[in-house]
């Protein structure tokens, strides 16, 4: 035993006293780790995205693919929830990520921001900095800056013992993300060196640090810093040499890589189909990338999804602005679920002609469980409930935000006590409106087509009348210089009859639904209570028993719109009337024995008061048509 521990220590002295690099050749064009040249291979998977009792099952499945590499960002929103509150366990342990990419093998491209975009709610960034005066997003803003060292002063130290030198996997780090493409009316230069300066002071000036941009030149310079390795991001629909010529004319040494090879692409609540992008052109491009040494990284390789109220929305000029769906399956090599497709068995044919592969057999998919009907017991009317949630008596505007809300609905009444109601216009809704007057719905207004509009009413109805705005927070802005103008709710004002209202003493009540409700706390109707006539907001709540705990699909059909939740985890939000995505992902570890189901239902009611769990994703409602296959 003696001999043994020696030998152990001996080892251990052998490895600290081992110098481990990774650099950059800049003659050579190549990377070089321990002092030779390398090439990686890797693949994106968030680790927001994925439970964290399946990590080791994803890493596992890419490793068996032949990828060496890799990488995911830090999404700072999911770690410092409110301010200087912040979550590093469950699936927040970011240590425990890195420590397991490092046993298994792995090596690590970080990208830790601040800013991400990942089609993930405000591109990482926390909610409330939109509340702070003054704030400029992706700039040297001082309010900005100041939160962003704050943030950094927590999270990098705990970064620094897994850099590739310390011993751990992180190779490369990137400075901030895509900046080039923030522009061109903003390409500040001194935010994209404060950012440097940061990694360098709780990181080192000895890592490889990148920056990423795409498309062209301009990009580029927006994008990077002298003496910064510049890579790019491009799909299959490109041609890489071309894509590298470019990238050559701007850095004229250094490897090659694609940092984001878009080998699916997400979805966003109503388009036509599900992403499709061919696994024959995938194979061929990645072969061509390869034949030229370049590294090369899938994003995604494993998508995960958008739990919770987590998915993104794009603005491109503060007005057009589209969701994304609950979903990031992205037509990825591994499924929602983790289960191998075609994609990853061409992209693995392919990296098997460049390296070996190692012997273990990939598992199969994953066994899956399906339901009988799931019959709901009670219901919950929002309307009928509204005392159990914090309101306050203001004007307007007032939005979210100033809840210290996040996500969820926000629900503006009013009194109206005048002339019978003849319309009502709304100005600037952040996201999408729904008018009633009493008990009676009578209108949308939806952002993704106008964020103004008029409703007709045409009452003749005298005496007083309740006017109920419901406004619901479909994704905050990931991408685009318009993040800093998405407050939620109603950011204008309101007219009746044309006449301004917003100075009038409106209750305004702040409904996160970011959990299902305490029923002891609220009125509860029997199984038999049916809406009849106008639907109104309600939740749905049923028990139901599992065999097992294997994964599932949770489908809506014959539902509106909403949030499901099971045994008190919000799965996201569903939508199968729009499409694309109808089921919801619903992890096995979710299931216990004895189960709670509640929906949050604010469009229309199943009629037999029933939903239940397939064994099969439904990302493409019935009736497609391809809006994207390369």
């Amino acid at each position: 035993m003696k001999i043994a521990g020696l030998l152990l220590f001996l080892q251990l002295l052998l490895v600290t006293r081992t110098k481990r690099s990774f650099t950059v050749d800049w003659d050579r064009n190549t990377f070089l780790k321990d002092g030779k040249p390398f090439r990686y291979i890797s693949g994106s998977m968030h680790y927001f995205r994925i439970p964290k009792p399946f990590w080791r099952d994803r890493l596992y499945k890419m490793k068996l693919a032949g990828l060496d590499t890799i990488q995911t960002y830090i999404a700072w929103n999911f770690h410092e929830i409110s301010p200087g509150q912040y979550k590093f366990d469950g699936d927040a342990d970011l240590e425990g990520f890195l420590q397991l990419a490092q046993e298994m093998g792995m090596l690590v491209v970080l990208r830790p921001g601040p800013y991400i975009c990942a089609e993930w709610t405000f591109g990482g960034l926390p909610y409330w900095l939109i509340k702070e005066p003054g704030i400029k997003f992706r700039e040297y803003s001082d309010p900005y800056i100041k939160a962003i060292a704050a943030w950094f002063k927590v999270v990098l130290p705990k970064v620094k013992p897994y850099l590739y030198r310390n011993g751990g996997s992180i190779i490369t780090v990137q400075v901030e993300n895509e900046y080039g493409a923030y522009g061109p009316h903003v390409c500040d230069k001194n935010y994209l060196k404060f950012i440097l300066e940061q990694y360098q002071k709780y990181l080192g000036k000895d890592v490889v640090y990148t920056t990423v941009d795409n498309r062209n030149v301009v990009r580029l310079e927006c994008g990077n810093l002298p003496k910064l390795l510049k890579t790019l991001d491009f799909g299959p629909d490109k041609i890489p040499h071309f894509q590298f010529e470019m990238l050559r004319k701007y850095q004229h040494q250094g490897p090659l890589v694609n940092t984001e090879f878009w080998a699916g692409w997400f979805d966003k609540w109503g388009d036509p189909s599900h992403a499709n992008v061919s696994e024959k052109l995938v194979a061929q491009r990645l072969n061509e990338m390869l034949q030229l040494n370049a590294s090369v990284n899938f994003y995604v390789f494993e998508g995960g999804t958008n739990f919770g109220f987590t998915s993104g929305a794009m603005s491109k000029d503060g007005y057009a602005y589209n969701a994304r769906v609950t979903s990031y399956d992205y037509n990825a090599a591994l499924s929602e679920a983790g289960d191998t497709t075609d994609k990853y068995w061409a992209a693995r044919a392919v990296i098997k002609k460049y390296k070996e592969l190692p012997p273990d057999p990939v598992p199969a998919h994953s066994p899956k469980w399906e339901s009988a009907d799931i019959h709901f017991s009670g219901t919950i009317s929002i309307f009928n409930n509204l005392g159990t949630y914090h309101s306050i008596n203001t004007s307007l505007p007032f939005t979210m935000e100033y809840f210290n809300q996040s996500d969820g609905h926000i629900l503006y009444e009013l009194l109206w006590t005048s002339e019978p109601i003849q319309n009502i216009s709304l100005y600037n809704v952040h996201d999408r409106a729904v008018v009633y007057l009493n008990t009676s719905r009578y209108g949308v207004i939806d952002r993704r087509f106008a964020a103004n509009g008029t409703i007709v009413i045409n009452s003749t109805a005298d005496g007083p009348t309740s006017v109920k705005i419901l406004v619901e927070n479909m994704g905050r802005v990931n991408h685009g210089s318009f993040m800093g103008t998405d407050f939620k709710g109603i950011t204008r004002d309101v007219l009746i009859n044309g006449k301004s209202v917003g100075d009038r003493r409106w209750t305004v009540y702040s409904l996160p639904f970011d959990k299902p409700p305490d029923l002891v706390n609220f009125n509860y109707i029997p199984s038999n209570f049916r809406q009849v006539g106008n639907f109104l907001p309600t939740i749905y709540c049923g028990k139901f028993s599992t065999p097992n705990q294997h994964d599932s699909f949770l489908d809506p059909t014959g539902w509106g719109k909403g949030v499901a939740y099971l045994n008190g985890i919000n799965l996201g939000r569903y939508w199968p009337t729009e499409g694309p995505q109808v089921t919801l992902y619903t992890p096995g570890i979710y299931f216990k024995q004895e189960n709670v189901l509640c929906i949050l239902e604010t469009e229309q009611q199943e009629p037999r008061l029933s939903i239940k769990f397939v064994k099969t994703p439904i990302l493409q409602k019935p009736h497609p048509e391809s809006h994207l296959s390369f």
